[in-house]
């Protein structure tokens, strides 16, 4: 062979290295494998398993913030509201009638509680305190509402008129200081939808918007949750306590 021929060779395997080169698929460009992608979609799944239930006790938890806040504000209502009427809390809407415009509405002759429209809460005696109507419902109860959930989702404690044996509501100035005066829950289904036209005895109270505790405002302004063990433990005590604070009872009931 020639040193032409030798050159010529030498040139048609680097042209023919080249071609091949370029043919070949680069190992950086190379797509996934379908196992891969399985792989990347079943680590995604189990990363999203793991945020969402994080995530929607967050909102829970936000959710039972705003009502505590809520109450709070009705908290500070109730205190410009005593101030203005000599310490004297308001009426509770203790049953179908009462002889003054209660906390949360006034009765008039004919009203049907099942149908009451949520703008009678405007009537109620705390509503000049505090006109909004967002605080009266807890961002976690929500519609359709029945009877005086109409109004609002907060049911004060009958031991302001003595469960009914008061002609006047007692002073706030009366009351322990951690009486639970409003409360956030659900009435058991045998007391109806109404929420006794606005209050009731701690008995006939279950947590509802919540899990399993309730949101309390106290007397003091301050407001609390109460895990739905210690409210039965204070529900079933036959002494005086923050649930059964009726201060004209030596055992609060």
């Amino acid at each position: 062979m020639t040193q032409h021929q030798g050159s010529a060779a030498r040139m048609a395997r680097t042209a023919r290295a080249a071609s091949n080169a370029q043919a070949a698929p680069s190992r950086s460009t190379r797509g996934f494998t379908l196992i891969e992608l399985l792989v990347v979609i079943a680590i995604i799944g189990i990363l999203i398993s793991i945020a969402l239930p994080a995530l929607a006790g967050a909102r829970s938890a936000a959710r039972q913030t705003e009502c505590l806040s809520d109450l709070r504000q009705m908290g500070i209502a109730l205190n410009v509201y005593v101030n203005d009427f000599r310490d004297r809390l308001p009426y509770p809407n203790w049953g179908p009638t009462t002889p003054a415009k209660g906390w949360l509405y006034e009765f008039r002759a004919g009203m049907d509680m099942q149908t009451v429209a949520a703008e009678e809460r405007r009537t109620g005696s705390l509503w000049p305190y505090l006109e909004a109507d967002k605080a009266y419902h807890c961002p976690a109860h929500k519609p359709p509402y029945v009877g005086t959930a109409n109004l609002t989702s907060y049911i004060m404690n009958g031991a302001v008129i003595g469960y009914g044996r008061q002609a006047t509501p007692y002073r706030l100035g009366q009351m322990r200081n951690d009486a639970c005066l409003l409360w956030d829950a659900n009435e058991k289904p045998e007391f109806g939808p109404a929420y006794n036209d606005g209050s009731s005895f701690p008995t006939e109270i279950v947590p509802g918007h919540h899990g399993l505790s309730i949101t309390c405002l106290a007397a003091d302004a301050s407001s609390v949750t109460l895990r739905n063990e210690e409210f039965q433990l204070l529900v079933a005590d036959q002494n005086a306590n923050r649930m059964w604070c009726n201060p004209g009872t030596a055992n609060g009931r």
